[in-house]
Formats: structure tokens, C-alpha cells, sequence
């Protein structure tokens, strides 16, 4: 029974509260950079997980010191791509450098007796100036069951945000 509990469950338990980053290894500078933190696509079954996801960057970025500012939005609503995108072009207009958006693929609680949060996000900066993404990063982290999601997504943002 001892042998089971060392070869089955510690991994398991230390498997359950892993953290996945992928990132792309660039220099970018983001300091006297002025950057607009646009919606996030939400595909999850939460709604408004890329609004609550973008809100959460931007205070990241903020407490990084970074010349930020969030995109307001007209709607409370999960934003389609096409819209992000006809959002990214109108920021071009302003004297912005960068832009944020990415995806929320994952945002919920896992079902079973202790419900641990499970959010997965991918990040993009744009280069608005040579209308070009400069950075992505992948992040994916489940916490344990007194955390809450936005707890999770905050920490995923921490590591993967430059």
C-alpha cells in the first residue's frame, strides 16, 4: 500500500499544481513605451473570462512600472476577433507603441471535491508602428482549491508578461 501511495499519488499531487510557460526568448524594452492593453479573445465556456483576463494585465503591467493604459469598452461582452482586430487598427491612429490582446483558453473551476482553478492564457505584444507581434508567451497553471481564477491568471501574468 506504501509503495502505491509513492508511485501513484505524490506524483499525481505534484502533477495537479504544475505550471506550464512558453515563451518566445526575445529583448524587448518596454520602458518609455506607451502601451494600450486591448480585450482578450475568450474561448472558454466563462463568460467575460477576456475582459476580467485583460483587466488583470493591466494590472500587471501597472505594477511593473509600465506607461499602460486599458482599452474602454463600450459593451460588457465576450469581444469576436474581428473586433479585437478593428480595435488594434484603431489604436494605430493614437500614439500608442504597443498593444496587448491574446486568447483565455482556459478559465473555471475543475469539478471534483476540492474544485481547483485552471486558467490557461496566451499573451501577444504588437508593435503598432511595424504592425507586428514583437512577443508571445503561453501560460497554464491550475492552483489549489482556495485560490480563486483571477488569483491564477494573475500569477501566470506575472511570469509570462516581460
Amino acid at each position: 500500500m506504501k509503495k502505491i501511495f509513492l508511485l501513484v499519488i505524490i506524483p499525481f499531487i505534484l502533477i495537479s499544481c504544475s505550471t506550464v510557460t512558453n515563451s518566445e526568448k526575445v529583448s524587448l524594452n518596454l520602458k518609455n513605451k506607451n502601451i494600450i492593453i486591448l480585450p482578450f479573445e475568450n474561448y472558454t465556456e466563462t463568460p467575460l473570462a477576456g475582459l476580467r483576463v485583460s483587466s488583470i494585465a493591466y494590472g500587471v503591467f501597472s505594477s511593473k512600472g509600465y506607461n499602460v493604459k486599458i482599452y474602454n469598452v463600450s459593451d460588457d461582452k465576450d469581444y469576436k476577433p474581428e473586433e479585437i482586430k478593428a480595435f488594434l487598427e484603431k489604436v494605430k491612429e493614437n500614439n500608442y507603441d504597443l498593444a496587448v490582446t491574446g486568447y483565455v483558453n482556459e478559465f473555471r473551476y475543475k469539478t471534483g471535491i476540492d474544485g481547483e482553478p485552471a486558467v490557461s492564457i496566451t499573451l501577444k505584444i504588437y508593435d503598432l508602428k511595424n504592425d507586428r507581434v514583437v512577443y508571445s508567451a503561453v501560460g497554464s497553471k491550475t492552483g489549489w482549491s482556495h485560490e480563486s481564477l483571477t488569483t491564477v491568471a494573475q500569477k501566470i501574468l506575472n511570469k509570462i508578461i516581460p
